[in-house]
């Protein structure tokens, strides 16, 4: 199985358990800078909300963005941070969304509609049990192809 799909399903399976299940704890104050600055990592323009999945052994760390939907029309992101752990470093890592540089001409939004928006995404598969290794994988270039910019981490 290619590893972008399993990080795909495992970002789906992330998102929808705390649904599901009561296995997630939320922090109740978002994370990170105000609005506006640079997250921790450097990949989403603004704070984010923190999620731990898991309460013993392995663990999921998630932090969830969603200014881009609470700052309308405004630069904001939509996007997830996803980590998982067993008792030690995170073992995968995952951070895709979406970055809106917000609309400051509306005749050239209309125009270009794409030009404000970015795909943010960074990949980080480590068996750190093992050593450093052929099994570490990293990417940061997004596996999407189209008219719209990349934002790197």
């Amino acid at each position: 199985m290619d590893l972008r799909v399993a990080a795909v399903i495992c970002c789906l399976l992330v998102v929808t358990v705390p649904l599901a299940a009561p296995v997630a704890t939320a922090a109740p104050s978002p994370t990170g800078p105000a609005a506006g600055g640079d997250s921790a990592n450097g990949c989403f323009p603004s704070e984010g909300y923190e999620f731990t999945i898991g309460t013993q052994g392995p663990q999921i760390g998630m932090v969830l963005h969603l200014s881009l939907l609470t700052n309308l029309g405004g630069p904001g992101a939509v996007g997830i941070e996803l980590s998982g752990s067993i008792d030690g470093p995170p073992i995968i890592e995952l951070k895709t969304g979406v970055a809106f540089d917000g609309i400051e001409s509306v005749g050239a939004f209309l125009n270009d509609p794409f030009a404000a928006f970015s795909i943010i995404y960074d990949y980080r598969f480590e068996l750190p049990m093992l050593g450093s290794g052929s099994l570490d994988h990293e990417e940061s270039e997004p596996p999407i192809s189209g008219p719209i910019n990349t934002t790197g981490c």
